[in-house]
């Protein structure tokens, strides 16, 4: 094609060499751009190099070596999968570590700003952090690998202990103001409020381990480094946060102050709630299904490119190959034909041609290269003496099969889930058309479409067990059936929400955008736990629903207001992230955190408002609510003579 010659090419040699180039099967579109300024140069990793800890080296190797031969006017990329995973994987390690520092960091300066005290800032954040390092340790400990998926399971840990540390210390303020000392004051905030965290830990740790049941091994991963992740949370924030609180460092009123604004606001929405009871849980009853219903419309869709740091450089090589080669990622069909056929056969290449038509009639896929396209210029003869081995890339004679080759764009997981699902119907009709032959499509980006799907339906599918989950076991651990099934109407808004707002938006279902849901689920379940168990220690008190609620909210509204705060701050960090996946997720989080917070303070207050007068109603006829602990009627007080019950 290209001349050889001790000189440089003249004038028209170099023409002539360009339109055989062009017209080339084996050439044009594959390893030359149609406007001959871009080339490609295929490389196969040896055996294991592909995967850690080979890879990393392997890659690093490649890209000293294309530096060193980068020339004036000549610009060498390296891509394809095994460098898009490496610089991907280093990218959320980078990220994580990060945005996971600046969340912390910016959730403790606004502690300390609200609190005005060092001191309660570090009991409030040390233990969550030490639970998110012990979260991440666990990772390396199981030899997890990095990903999208467990790259959240340290942020999720940190979100849960926050929430539990503030809670802690909150209950602890309100002991030393009543003149307790700081070890009275933890000792009963571990009674109290350790119950609530060892129960929220313990629904969202089952909840996440109910993916080891997930078909791909990534999800499997996932959810039982995440259950792992929830319980080192626990335990950091109930070991640390009381051990802290009672030493030297923090006695007597040292502890910091109350953010003020923050329990007046809860406090008002409360009231309000509970004054409009009844429109409140209505709409907020009717908002969450025709949300849910509108959450319904989001499809799952995935492209490799959201999940590379913008200015990566196999990034920017990616976009390009895309351009001018018509695709980095490959499909393939296989080939197999009778016993009788040959290789060499009229009616092998045929079949192939055929192939090759079904492949450029789609949307997506392009250039198929197989060994029709070698021998599509060479006379009968030729092709009769043509060996084996000189085309076993593309033909295995001894099994009788033959590969087609093809590019596709990175156009996303839902699209090319249609292309696929067309090439294999023809593929199929190919098949019933000539008895004996099979065509099968492979390769993997075909894998990768059918997993994203997948994975989505199996995180889908936890979600609602959670959400099940949650019911039950909040029934059985406050003895209220009633409460476990109203608890999940402030659980699911968020939920209802976050997917409504994606639809609204036309953002799709990926891997990271589906964590969102899991790590709002788990911060609204906190929240409902910690209201519910405020709620039951005044309803013994023989205070009604109405009194118990305002002052189960008047208990928990600054943590759960501040928790919320803080978080939102700590998420938005992510949003700067420099992977449009990750920064999708910090966006959808902060979302996720305004939606729960709005309906632990005034959604869950009527509905349990609500519920208690409809249950009042029906007494009438059935008196199985009588024994709840938390709807039924309040136990009788005793009094002291001269001091009414509700004094008392």
């Amino acid at each position: 094609m290209i001349p050889r010659t001790n000189g440089p090419l003249d004038a028209n040699a170099l023409q002539a060499a360009h339109d055989r180039a062009i017209e080339h099967p084996l050439v044009s579109g594959q390893l030359l751009s149609a406007d001959a300024t871009t080339t490609l140069v295929i490389v196969r990793l040896v055996a294991g190099a592909d995967r850690p800890p080979r890879l990393g080296p392997a890659v690093a190797s490649l890209e000293r070596l294309l530096q060193q031969s980068e020339t004036d006017g000549l610009e060498i990329q390296l891509t394809g999968l095994p460098a898009l995973r490496y610089q991907a994987a280093a990218a959320l390690r980078r990220d994580m570590l990060l945005f996971n520092s600046l969340g912390l960091l910016l959730a403790v300066v606004l502690s300390a700003g609200i609190a005005r005290s060092i001191r309660s800032t570090l009991v409030a954040c040390v233990p969550p952090a030490v639970g998110a390092v012990w979260a991440m340790g666990l990772l390396g400990l199981c030899g997890a690998p990095i990903n999208i998926l467990t790259s959240v399971v340290p942020s999720l840990a940190l979100v849960v202990g926050t929430c539990d540390s503030i809670h802690f210390i909150e209950d602890m303020r309100r002991s030393v103001r009543r003149g307790l000392d700081p070890l009275a004051a933890s000792t009963g905030a571990v009674r109290r409020v350790g119950t609530a965290c060892g129960l929220t830990s313990l629904v969202t740790a089952i909840g996440f381990a109910s993916l080891a049941a997930a078909r791909i091994e990534a999800v499997r991963t996932f959810g039982i480094a995440a259950a792992a992740g929830a319980i080192a949370s626990f335990a950091a924030v109930t070991l640390l946060t009381p051990l802290l609180a009672s030493t030297r460092f923090c006695q007597g009123l040292k502890l910091g102050r109350s953010w003020r604004l923050a329990s007046r606001a809860a406090g008002t929405l409360a009231a309000f709630s509970i004054r409009h009871a009844r429109p409140i849980a209505a709409a907020g009853l009717v908002g969450t299904l025709l949300l849910t219903l509108l959450g319904l419309g989001v499809d799952a869709d995935n492209r490799v490119i959201d999940a590379l740091p913008r200015r990566a450089e196999a990034a920017r090589a990616l976009r390009a190959v895309d351009a001018e080669f018509g695709g980095v990622m490959g499909v393939d069909v296989v080939v197999q034909w009778p016993a009788s056929t040959d290789w060499r056969d009229e009616t092998v290449l045929a079949r192939l041609q055929e192939i090759h038509g079904i492949i450029e009639a789609s949307d997506a896929a392009s250039r198929p290269l197989s060994l029709a396209s070698v021998v599509s210029g060479m006379p009968s003869r030729a092709r009769q003496r043509l060996p084996a081995t000189a085309v076993e890339e593309l033909v295995d004679a001894d099994a009788r099969m033959a590969i087609v080759r093809s590019r596709v764009s990175d156009a996303g997981s839902r699209q090319l889930e249609t292309v696929y699902r067309g090439i294999e119907e023809q593929l199929n009709q190919l098949a019933v058309a000539h008895p004996g032959w099979q065509f099968d499509l492979a390769g993997m980006s075909v894998v990768s479409a059918r997993n994203i799907r997948q994975l989505v339906r199996d995180l889908g599918g936890s979600l609602l067990l959670e959400v099940i989950v949650i019911g039950t076991i909040l029934a059985i651990a406050f003895r209220s059936p009633v409460a476990g099934l109203v608890s999940l109407i402030p659980n699911v808004f968020p939920l209802a929400v976050i997917a409504a707002m994606m639809v609204a938006t036309g953002r799709s279902l990926d891997p990271a955008t589906v964590i969102v849901f899991n790590v709002c689920l788990g911060l609204a379940v906190d929240d409902t736990v910690h209201v519910l168990a405020a709620l039951a220690r005044h309803r013994r008190e023989g205070v009604s629903i109405a009194s118990a609620v305002q002052r189960a909210v008047a208990e928990t509204g600054n943590p759960v207001m501040l928790g919320g705060l803080v978080l939102g701050v700590g998420f938005a960090a992510v949003t700067v992230s420099s992977v449009p996946s990750l920064a999708g997720f910090g966006r959808l989080a902060c979302a996720a955190v305004a939606a729960a917070t709005v309906a632990e303070l005034i959604l869950l207050p009527a509905v349990l408002v609500v519920t208690d007068d409809l249950l009042r109603r029906w007494a009438g006829w059935s008196q199985a609510w009588q024994h709840d602990p938390i709807f039924g009627p309040p136990p009788a007080v005793a009094t002291v003579p001269g001091v009414s019950a509700s004094s008392s």
